[in-house]
């Protein structure tokens, strides 16, 4: 087989994966062609491509879903190759074979096996013939809620409801009874179909304790296939993966060995030839179960990259030209221990609700045991089109603790500010009792709630630190009289007054001045003597009662963002002098989280409601999310249809 070289590569994706294959491409000496929506017009990975091309539209449907544009814009770019990174078109069959059609390298596994493993019921199903543990269930044809419901019976409750044409967590549902079943399937399918267009269902067995456990394949188109050892992807929230690391703390080497094994089987079962991840569930018995075969390059293969020093994008590349696989089996070796968090733009606290907004600040640690794949740069906006993962952080160590030790230290050293995010959350797990021991499951953070209160120390030094930043700048701004500080007074034992707010709760402080960088701020009965000692860049070093801190501030509008690597991220808004007299319409207003659409208006005006009850179901980064009431009432009236799109606080209906 003669190679096929590859000069230049359209990489048919966007975000942080976009980013991370036009590193290796440059590295390769290859060149790059970005595509890009109109949102994306000013992200990252746009300008550090070496061409690109505008697609127009926002939605992934109006975008990175259009295949013959694409391919087309591939052609007049020039490229020998397409790159499809993970999500959007990676796993798409006819995708792969129009690309074939047209010439074009495909960088994956070729369309069969996609094909193949794009059903998860003829994904199991060949497994089986080949010997590889599958999970009790049902995979048949007959849809009918009748049917669906009596299997569920046969298995046994609890079951999990997947999509067959599914992924990261959609159209999946855990149904502990009976009674839940119909309501439970009604959403997976609703959800199924407008994530893949298939509403088809299977059923498993659930089990209520359970590891995840996948492992990393290879192969090429000369028959060899290998595996470079497996990631531990237990913990999860809505099913899907947020902290992911190699090697897993639960696998002894035995039982290393036998999964190694079947996941080679499954690769060679589908004469793989490019990058694939086998996905395991792994009981405390150690017994193990096929889940899936993802066809394309895993968001966690940082992990796998770290602990086996290659570079998986290098040799999907390299198989894709053709060549055989690098290196031989026995010449991989797990290296250290990795761990990999993946940064989303949501709201731990609120049932990590996704969020939006502008990145004010991003700012990570340089070190040389800490990596940092993102899609986003300080500038970019957190839209409503896209998932909510905007980066990920993987650490190496030489064995699991320093690599826990060395995540909390790049956490608490990440200011990721202007967007709500789950920062404090990850770093809450690295330090939990039961994580740290590795004897966790995939409910852990069902059994595990994690919680991050704010420091008191913090809010106060924050309210301190947003005070004399605030009186500095406005110091700056005077027009007249400079030499005269602000807010000078001749009674010098004048105190002035400013109030603050963090959440709801109004933080009403007062200061004087002391010194040409010092105030005396009183929070209630505390004192805090507070001091600019100096400015690095974006970085402040205020001391506050003798103790300095490093401090990244930011303003938008009314609102203050901190961060401190001491306490992490918070937002301070001022409260005006002069309150507008015009007041919201109170609690019984149910507005709209976040942008995003109307996917269904469960109630209508004059229903009865209780507390609990669900009102609303709102679509928003491709996830489902339904607002619940949270008192009894009459809905007065509703404002939004099915289908119809809706902005951050827009009113959604009203409740007398």
């Amino acid at each position: 087989m003669n190679p096929k070289p590859i000069y230049k590569i359209l990489i048919a994706n966007r975000g942080e994966i976009a980013r991370r294959i036009i590193r290796t491409c440059h590295k390769l000496g290859i060149k790059t062609v970005a595509i890009f929506s109109d949102a994306d017009r000013r992200e990252a990975f746009v300008k550090e491509a070496d061409e690109a091309i505008a697609l127009g539209g926002n939605r992934p449907d109006e975008s990175y879903l259009k295949q013959d544009l694409i391919i087309e814009a591939a052609k007049n770019a020039g490229a020998d190759a397409i790159h499809p990174g993970f999500g959007f078109l990676s796993e798409n069959t006819d995708f792969a074979q129009k690309c074939a059609a047209a010439g074009i390298n495909f960088i994956g596994p070729h369309a069969e096996a996609i094909r193949l493993m794009g059903d998860k019921k003829t994904a199991k199903q060949l497994m089986a013939k080949h010997e590889v543990p599958v999970i009790p269930g049902y995979d048949g044809d007959d849809q009918s809620i009748k049917t669906l419901s009596a299997e569920a019976e046969k298995i046994g409750y609890p079951v999990l409801l997947k999509a067959t044409a599914g992924g990261g967590g959609k159209g999946m549902r855990v149904v502990n009874e009976a009674k839940e079943f119909p309501s439970a399937l009604e959403a997976a399918k609703r959800e199924a179909k407008a994530a893949f267009g298939n509403d088809s269902m299977l059923l498993e067995k659930y089990f209520t304790s359970s590891r995840h456990i996948e492992f990393q394949i290879f192969g090429d188109q000369h028959g060899n296939a290998l595996h470079l050892f497996e990631r531990d992807c237990t913990i999860q929230r809505r099913h899907q993966k947020i902290v992911e690391e190699s090697p897993s703390p639960a696998l002894d080497p035995v039982t290393r060995g036998r999964m190694a094994h079947a996941a080679v089987a499954a690769a060679k079962a589908l004469n793989y030839d490019n990058a694939g991840t086998v996905e395991f569930l792994f009981a405390p018995d150690q017994s193990f179960y096929f889940l899936e075969v993802n066809t394309r390059l895993q968001v966690e293969h940082p992990v796998t990259e770290l602990i086996t020093g290659l570079d998986l994008v290098e040799w999907q590349i390299l198989v894709a030209q053709g060549l055989a696989l690098p290196l031989e089996q026995e010449d991989i070796q797990q290296k250290g221990h990795a761990l990999e968090v993946r940064l989303y733009a949501e709201d731990p606290a609120k049932d990590f609700f996704p969020q939006t907004g502008k990145i004010l600040d991003f700012h990570c640690p340089d070190h040389p045991k800490i990596r940092v794949d993102a899609g986003i740069e300080t500038g970019s906006e957190v839209g409503i089109f896209y998932d909510p993962m905007i980066a990920k952080v993987i650490t190496h160590g030489k064995d699991r603790q320093e690599s826990m030790r060395l995540m909390s230290y790049a956490l608490e050293n990440t200011s990721l500010v202007g967007v709500t995010n789950n920062i404090a959350f990850l770093n809450a797990i690295m330090k939990h009792e039961v994580f740290q021991k590795g004897d966790f499951d995939t409910s852990f953070l069902v059994k595990h709630p994690i919680k991050t209160p704010t420091d008191p120390r913090f809010l106060e030094e924050a309210l301190c630190v947003t005070l004399i930043y605030e009186w500095q700048e406005r110091s700056k701004k005077q027009p007249y009289f400079r030499h005269v500080p602000s807010g000078w007074r001749n009674n010098l034992s004048m105190l002035q007054k400013i109030s603050y707010k963090i959440d709801q709760e109004v933080y009403p402080m007062e200061y004087k001045r002391i010194e040409a960088h010092t105030l005396e701020c009183l929070l209630g009965e505390k004192v805090f003597t507070t001091e600019i000692i100096d400015k690095e860049e974006d970085r402040w070093i205020i001391q506050i009662n003798g103790l300095r801190r490093k401090w990244r501030i930011f303003t938008e509008g009314n609102a203050y963002f901190l961060h401190s690597p001491s306490f992490g991220a918070i937002k301070i808004n001022t409260v005006p002098r002069y309150p507008s007299s015009e007041s919201n319409s109170g609690k019984d207003d149910y507005t709209a989280p976040m942008p995003g659409q109307i996917v269904k208006v469960m109630v209508q005006q004059g229903d009865s409601i209780k507390a609990g009850d669900p009102l609303v179901v709102l679509s928003s980064m491709k996830m489902e999310n339904t607002i619940f009431a949270h008192s009894e009432g009459v809905i007065d009236e509703v404002f939004v249809e099915e289908n119809g799109m809706v902005e951050s606080d827009k009113v959604l209906l009203t409740l007398k």
